[in-house]
């Protein structure tokens, strides 16, 4: 790949920033922060294109919270101006940097998703006997920065651009949960730039299996990922091999209760689906978490906190899900144990999860 070059003005060019603050907008219009911004849009835009232009921007403190589904994690959102100026990155560089990328890498990429992910790993999964699902132990507060930097190097030749982005992933040091650890080590879920910065750096790892190795049966969804194969103990020496990849390279570790070889007969655990050779289960965990959002609904409808169109379009949203897997008879029997229970909210979706 050529280098990217002069692209710095592009991203700071006014209309890039104004497109920016349109998109980090979206859903979140109505918020203080992001009301003040735009209140001001005009103002603030020009402010920030001259920190941009003059090198004196800064990022600022992110605001800490902990989500509990289907995990725990710590999510770090930054200021509306840094979401901005993310947005302004990422949207110029991205798409060119994208093209690089290897066909079955499928995390965050326009046009992949996780369906298209989990139809391909079924028409893998049918033409092997073996499996090899890897999986990256605490991958966001493990990527090492400088190592992402060096790999910044390699395709950007533009120094303002780098300083910027130096300015994003040096960001991360703000951070209480991750300044306890080693220098340079580990980026903020919940960045734009982030998603961006974890699928380049894992994209060293596709590189290393695609063409080092010549793995013709391999995707990856960021840092969950499978390879398939009709020989068993050629995944087993597959996998010492990205294991030292990744130690040496990245100083990655795989999981390990997580990283396991599995006949495919037994089917596969892959983004929430269970997959066999001729259908597809939702994942029990999956299953648990709707029906716990469901006993929510009900307590909240009841009492007034939660409105119709906002159960709805929940779910609405898992039955859309769901039905990429063999699931009429679980919805009807979703839907008749709410009958049974008599539930206040069966007339709202009783619609939805027989669709």
């Amino acid at each position: 790949m050529k280098k990217l070059s002069d692209i710095y003005p592009a991203v700071i060019a006014k209309e890039n920033l104004y497109q920016s603050a349109y998109m980090a907008s979206r859903g979140r219009r109505y918020r203080d922060t992001t009301a003040d911004f735009n209140f001001s849009l005009e103002r603030e835009i020009d402010r920030l294109h001259k920190e941009l232009l003059n090198k004196t921007y800064c990022h600022g403190k992110y605001r800490l919270f902990t989500i509990y589904d289907p995990k725990k994690r710590k999510i770090a959102a930054a200021p509306f101006k840094d979401r901005v100026v993310h947005h302004a990155v990422h949207d110029v560089i991205e798409p060119i940097i994208d093209k690089t990328f290897i066909y079955d890498s499928y995390a965050c990429r326009k046009d992949k998703g996780t369906h298209m992910a989990v139809d391909r790993a079924q028409r893998f999964l049918r033409a092997n006997k073996f499996c090899f699902h890897g999986d990256i132990k605490r991958y966001f507060p493990s990527i090492n920065r400088c190592i992402l930097k060096k790999i910044l190097l390699m395709r950007i030749d533009d120094k303002d651009l780098l300083w910027l982005l130096g300015k994003i992933i040096d960001s991360a040091a703000l951070l209480p949960y991750l300044s306890s650890q080693p220098d340079e080590i580990g980026l903020p879920i919940g960045n734009l730039t982030s998603q961006f910065f974890a699928n380049l750096y894992l994209n060293e790892m596709d590189y290393f299996i695609k063409f080092n190795l010549r793995i013709r049966y391999y995707l990856r969804y960021m840092d969950d990922f499978l390879i398939f194969s009709n020989e068993k103990a050629e995944l087993s020496e597959i996998k010492e091999k990205i294991r030292r990849f990744l130690n040496d390279r990245l100083e990655l570790r795989l999981h390990g209760e997580k990283s396991q070889i599995y006949s495919t007969s037994g089917g596969i655990k892959f983004l929430g689906f269970r997959l066999f050779f001729e259908y597809r289960r939702i994942s029990s965990e999956n299953l648990r978490r709707f029906r716990k959002r469901i006993k929510n609904f009900e307590y909240l409808f009841t009492n007034k906190q939660v409105t119709t169109p906002a159960v709805k379009d929940s779910v609405r949203c898992w039955v859309a899900h769901s039905k990429y897997a063999n699931t009429i008879m679980l919805r009807k029997d979703i839907l008749n144990q709410l009958i049974r229970d008599k539930s206040r909210i069966v007339c709202l979706v009783n619609d939805l999860l027989i669709l």
